[in-house]
């Protein structure tokens, strides 16, 4: 049976400009991920999915997909629900 899992998307985005840095925290917002304003770099989006782990991987699908095309070292923090927190740098 499906859940809605809360995800937490936590980055440190290294040598990328500002007008970049804009350009894909609009694109983040249009995907649906609502940009958590207490901090520079998080986003909080939620997935009804049966396991955390596939809201999880939905959400670095999203901003892997949304990213790509801009060249910077970014490391990466998700966390969903209970589960185990995930860290990836691209």
């Amino acid at each position: 049976m499906p859940q809605v899992y809360n995800v937490l998307i936590v980055t440190e985005m290294k040598n990328l400009d500002e007008e970049s840095q804009k350009e894909i925290f609009e694109r983040l917002e249009e995907y649906g991920l609502e940009r958590i304003p207490t901090l520079t770099s998080a986003w909080e989006v939620k997935y009804e999915t049966e396991y955390e782990t596939d809201a999880k991987d939905k959400a670095l699908q999203t901003f892997t997909n949304v990213c790509r095309t801009y060249p910077f070292e970014c490391s990466l923090l998700i966390h969903a629900g209970q589960g185990q927190i995930l860290r990836r740098t691209k």
